[in-house]
Order: C-alpha cells, then sequence, then structure tokens
C-alpha cells in the first residue's frame, strides 16, 4: 500500500479554502451586481434631476419640485429592489450547494489518500446554518429598502442638498453588503456541513480537522490543527493575540466569523500517513503565515 505524504495532504487540504475563495467572490458578484447597477441608475438618475430643478440662485427645489424628485426616487428605488430579496436567496443557496459539492468532493479525496481506502459515497446538502442565513436575506433586504425610503423626506433634502440624496443610496447600497455577508456565511456552513457528512460517513472514530484559510484572524489560525468528533464543539475563546480574544462560546466548526473561510477535513491519527503529523504541520502553517 502506497503510504502518503503529510506535506502532501497538508498542500492538499490548504487548496481548499482557496476553493471556497473563488466560489464566495463569483456568488457575490452574480448575486449583487443586478442591485448595485440599478441603484446606480437610480442615483445617477436623481442627481440629474435635483441639477435640473435647481440653480447658483435657488440651491432648493421649489416645493412642487422636491415632491416630484422624492417620488421618483421613490419609485427607482422600489424598481431597484424588486424582486432583489427573493432571487438573493435562491441564489445564496445555490452557491452553498456548490460549496458543499466542492468541500465533499476534496475532503473525499483527502481521507481516500490518508487511509488508502475508498470514501464512501455522501450526498452533500448545505446544512441548517448556511439554510438559515440564506432564509433571512430576503428580510435584511427589505428592512434596508425601507430605511433608505424613510431618509427620503422633504425635510432631510431642504437641509442636505444632494448629501441628503446620496445618504439615501449609501443607505440602500447596504443591502448589497448584507447579501455579501450572507453568501459567506453560507458558503463557508455549507462546506463544513458536508465535511461532517463525508467524515460521519467512513466511521465513527474520524475526527474533524481544522484547516485556517492562508491569512487567517489570529483567533481562526489559533483552531488550526485542532480536531473534534462530528457532533461536538471546538473550544471557545482562542486567539493568537491575547488581545483580540473573542467568541468565547464553543463552536461546531467553521465559519468562525462572516467572510471566513477556514474549513474541516476528515482526519484520524491511526491513517498511514508518512512525515509530520498533519494536525501539527496545518498548526505550523498557520502560526508562520501569521509571523510573516
Amino acid at each position: 500500500m502506497v503510504v502518503a505524504s503529510s506535506n502532501r495532504l497538508a498542500e492538499q487540504a490548504r487548496t481548499i479554502p482557496a476553493t471556497l475563495r473563488r466560489l464566495e467572490q463569483q456568488a457575490i458578484h452574480d448575486t449583487t451586481r443586478p442591485l448595485l447597477q440599478a441603484l446606480q441608475a437610480a442615483g445617477q438618475e436623481a442627481v440629474r434631476l435635483w441639477i435640473r430643478n435647481t440653480s447658483a440662485e435657488q440651491q432648493t427645489p421649489s416645493p412642487s419640485a422636491l415632491s416630484r424628485i422624492i417620488d421618483t426616487i421613490r419609485k427607482l428605488l422600489r424598481q431597484a429592489f424588486t424582486g432583489v430579496g427573493a432571487q438573493a436567496r435562491r441564489d445564496i443557496e445555490r452557491a452553498a450547494f456548490n460549496a458543499a459539492q466542492a468541500a465533499a468532493r476534496q475532503a473525499g479525496v483527502i481521507a481516500a489518500t490518508a487511509s488508502g481506502q475508498p470514501t464512501p459515497p455522501v450526498q452533500p446538502v448545505i446544512g441548517p446554518e448556511a439554510a438559515a442565513a440564506a432564509r433571512a436575506v430576503p428580510a435584511a433586504v427589505e428592512e434596508e429598502q425601507s430605511s433608505a425610503l424613510a431618509l427620503l423626506t422633504a425635510a432631510t433634502l431642504t437641509a442636505l442638498g444632494l448629501a441628503g440624496i446620496n445618504a439615501v443610496f449609501q443607505r440602500a447600497r447596504r443591502a448589497v453588503t448584507r447579501i455579501a455577508r450572507a453568501l459567506a456565511v453560507a458558503t463557508t456552513s455549507a462546506a463544513a456541513h458536508a465535511t461532517r457528512a463525508i467524515a460521519t460517513a467512513i466511521g465513527p472514530t474520524i475526527r474533524l480537522l481544522w484547516v485556517a484559510e492562508p491569512g487567517a484572524c489570529p483567533a481562526c489560525a489559533a483552531y488550526a490543527g485542532r480536531s473534534v468528533l462530528p457532533g461536538r464543539q471546538f473550544p471557545g475563546g482562542l486567539s493568537l493575540d491575547p488581545a483580540r480574544t473573542l467568541f468565547d462560546t464553543p463552536i461546531a466548526g467553521p465559519p468562525r466569523h462572516p467572510h471566513c473561510r477556514c474549513v474541516l477535513i476528515p482526519w484520524s491519527s491511526t491513517w498511514p500517513v508518512d512525515g509530520t503529523p498533519l494536525p501539527t504541520l496545518l498548526r505550523q502553517h498557520a502560526r508562520t503565515a501569521r509571523r510573516s
């Protein structure tokens, strides 16, 4: 039987966060682009209307013109947000499933290489954490739309002028940030859930080994090389920077925070792997990366 190299396994493991990063960034781009484009066009139209109805002598539109501007901006904002929340939820669920598939495939290859045995087939699902992140998005998008519309008053625009219009659209763009945040949480959560399914399918003694993403924050880097059995939790409060010790609550695995791309892989100390133990290599890499 060919014995796997721990260095090779560590290299394979560290490619998984990069895969998640690519999936996440592409999905964020594709999911948020229509709203960003619509808000940009609406903002440009709002500015055009304001300039057309003002002058050096009259820096605020007349009451009737201001009312028309507000009505037009409200209409543009509602059009920009139409269907966004529901579509974003579908896009996030799709991205989470793609992340689960990719993580399951890569985790299965690592387990088969390390153990010398084929990995049992598992149909990946996104899991409850990813589903919850996607499900919360429509309400979050609606909240940001309502908040932006609430800023759109005659009193605000009279007092602030164009700055008031900019504030409205700045608030509206917070919906993009919340979509991106939910998508990031969903993809990493789905990847971790799929890996748990792989580990459980292999056997009851298989552990989940934490792989920190390159450039991981001090909290995440502190978990590199640690492992737990599926269903158990990693301890809370770990950090390589004592001044930044956060998140005291134990967790089942990544994501440790939004946009965390750490991953889990199946692991057993009984697998015939040559070289420095894989948990030690992952721990050393995370600490070396922090110092550099």
